[in-house]
């Protein structure tokens, strides 16, 4: 970590920051909804490591279990209401810890990878720690779980998400026209998710790979909405 911002890209009513999300989110107003999805503990990261080397290389460093305890205070400290974080199962038992924790929700995956040893049953889910700030908590639920169904995305990111997801998501903890931000944007998931929807958006990456990918994405998601208008 600890590379400048060196870019910012406005398309639509995202905008994009190249850098450091450490250096970059002081500078940016608080917003309503946080949803991301940090880098893996250590554990996960090195395991995953070992499963993917002959396929497709984790191009991030892994957080250490103070640096994600640091990091839930933040985006709770910056946003005004949701905090929806895909984490490792290890790193959503050590949130629960938190005041602001609110609930963990499960992220099942129908065609996740298979157990590649097949010496023990694969795991088909992912952990969604969840948070909001002290204060009265509205979402677009009803009396749903914090249970979601959604199939793996492929895409140009290792841990890409799958767009439909993030938009419920959106659907669900977000009202009118509230801003969201994803501090950890990756390949833009959740900008496009915002593009499809009419939100605003504020994305931070720090691989310029992964941030070019990014605002070509959002702006291909832009340029679908003006065709069909």
């Amino acid at each position: 970590m600890g590379e400048s911002m060196s870019r910012i890209e406005t398309i639509g009513n995202c905008e994009l920051y190249l850098g450091d999300c450490r250096e970059i989110l002081p500078s940016l107003p608080n917003v309503d909804l946080v949803i991301t999805d940090p880098p893996y503990d250590k554990k996960t990261h090195e395991n995953h490591m070992s499963e993917v080397s002959d396929r497709q290389a984790l191009g991030f460093e892994q957080l250490d279990d103070s640096e994600f305890i640091d990091l839930c205070r933040t985006l709770v400290d910056k946003a005004n209401r949701w905090v929806l974080m895909n984490c490792a199962t290890s790193h959503a038992l050590m949130a629960m810890s938190l005041e602001e924790f609110i609930r963990l929700g499960i992220w099942v995956k129908p065609n996740g990878a298979p157990q590649f040893t097949g010496d023990r049953p694969g795991t088909g889910w992912e952990s969604v720690a969840i948070f909001h700030r002290k204060g009265r908590k509205k979402w677009n639920g009803g009396g749903n779980h914090a249970v979601w169904t959604h199939n793996i995305a492929s895409g140009e990111h290792p841990t890409q998400k799958p767009v439909g997801l993030i938009e419920k998501w959106i659907d669900q903890f977000s009202i009118g026209d509230e801003s969201i931000l994803d501090p950890f944007m990756g390949s833009g998931t959740t900008g496009v998710a915002c593009a499809n929807l009419g939100k605003t958006f504020y994305g931070i990456e720090r691989e310029p790979k992964y941030f070019d990918i990014a605002c070509q994405r959002i702006e291909n998601a832009y340029r679908q909405e003006r065709l069909f208008e």
